[in-house]
């Protein structure tokens, strides 16, 4: 079992009546409401920055997936969704060829 902190922060009236609307969309509490929306949105900054290192050439698909939270197999489809050329040189075909082998 998880033990929840509690944290407080103020908002704009725009953004409360949004998250009103998800209240009854959802039909969910406000604390409910916002631990799901603060989870999604870490997640999405998390494959943000996974994807932005990658495309930089600092971190392999590997470690990428591993930032974003999400297994080799989804970072590669993300990678083909922004058409991201999979990080793969000479070197590496050699280790492939040899493993072959």
């Amino acid at each position: 079992m998880t033990t929840k902190t509690q944290i407080a922060t103020r908002v704009d009236k725009d953004l409360l009546a949004q998250i009103k609307e998800i209240e009854r969309e959802m039909k969910a509490d406000r604390a409910e409401v916002i631990r799901r929306l603060l989870d999604e949105g870490i997640k999405k900054r998390q494959l943000d920055k996974a994807v932005t290192m990658l495309r930089d050439g600092k971190v392999t698909v590997s470690k990428a997936a591993e930032i974003a939270g999400v297994s080799i197999w989804e970072m590669m489809e993300v990678m083909r969704e922004k058409q991201i050329p999979v990080p793969y040189d000479e070197e590496d075909l050699r280790k492939s060829l040899k493993w072959i082998k």
